[in-house]
């Protein structure tokens, strides 16, 4: 997906959260300094050729470079992997002991993506996850990818889970334990980003969640989605690799493979829409859930 006009305003209000976020007391001249930078990207960049999660790589990193930090939500994230982590048993029986458990481990790795850092509401993933329907999604194609699951299963080919971010990646785990009892000969790979970017998932914590001990986990790209031109050639290997499944969560891996045209693959978007931008695409409103399978149009 190329850059669309309702991201530009986006991405400066971006830069202001991220310095606050980390640095409450951050000088107003130094915010306005970054943003100057970031404006000075965009200028020079071709609008038609790059996607948002790009440009908030380039973003992320040049704040990083302003507060002096390799890793600035480092902490941040390591705390909202311990919130997920307080869920997790509990969430656990309710799968398992659910009418269909593996919808409402895919209810559970949605509604973990409620596990942000811009949402300021109160947590009550038990309440919601005991109250979730199929009705719950404005969109939702969870029987298409149960035939997907069972197709792909039957001729032993692959899954490949694009994970978002920290502790909605505990959900993950349960997702992947969840599929992986009921299709025993589906290979299924998690990938994470490559590099810290934002709040979004690494190897690091793909080890402290305990994902790497019940699944392979592999690094993708160092920016707050897909880019193909950045990725790790074990991850371009199984993107291409035929025979195979791709669930995409969140909305910075949706805005880079929005468009894209993925030979030998069935994909398929599990996220929350967060702003206007995914209300237009899918007629949605924001905060609502939604379980699409690419078609041409998407």
């Amino acid at each position: 997906m190329k850059l669309e006009p309702e991201c530009i305003g986006c991405l400066f209000n971006q830069v202001l959260r991220a310095l606050k976020m980390v640095k409450p007391n951050i000088s107003h001249e130094i915010i306005i300094s970054t943003q100057k930078k970031l404006m000075n990207y965009i200028i020079n960049t071709d609008m038609n050729k790059i996607s948002a999660p790009i440009i908030g790589g380039y973003m992320y990193n040049l704040v990083a470079e302003i507060l002096g930090l390799n890793d600035p939500y480092e902490h941040i994230k390591e705390q909202y992997n311990r919130l997920a982590l307080k869920y997790y048993d509990e969430i656990k029986n309710i799968v398992n002991n659910a009418k269909d458990p593996l919808f409402e481990a895919i209810a559970a790795a949605a509604l973990g993506n409620t596990i942000d850092f811009a949402t300021q509401h109160k947590v009550d993933f038990i309440n919601d996850i005991k109250n979730f329907s199929l009705k719950s999604f404005k969109i939702n194609d969870y029987n298409e990818f149960k035939k997907s699951l069972e197709r792909i299963n039957n001729t032993k080919g692959h899954l490949l889970i694009l994970a978002d971010n920290c502790g909605e990646i505990v959900f993950d785990k349960l997702l992947v334990e969840t599929i992986k009892n009921f299709y025993l000969e589906l290979e299924i790979i998690v990938a994470v980003r490559s590099e810290p970017i934002i709040n979004d998932a690494t190897m690091k914590d793909a080890e402290d969640i305990g994902l790497t001990k019940i699944v392979k986990v592999i690094k993708s790209c160092p920016i707050p989605g897909i880019d193909l031109s950045s990725a790790t050639e074990e991850f371009k290997n199984y993107f291409y690799k035929k025979n195979g499944i791709i669930l995409s969560k969140g909305q910075g891996n949706f805005e880079c493979l929005f468009g894209m045209q993925i030979a030998n693959k069935e994909l398929y978007y599990l996220l929350k829409a967060k702003c206007i931008l995914m209300e237009r695409i899918f007629n949605v409103k924001i905060g609502d859930l939604i379980f699409k399978k690419k078609t041409n149009d998407f």
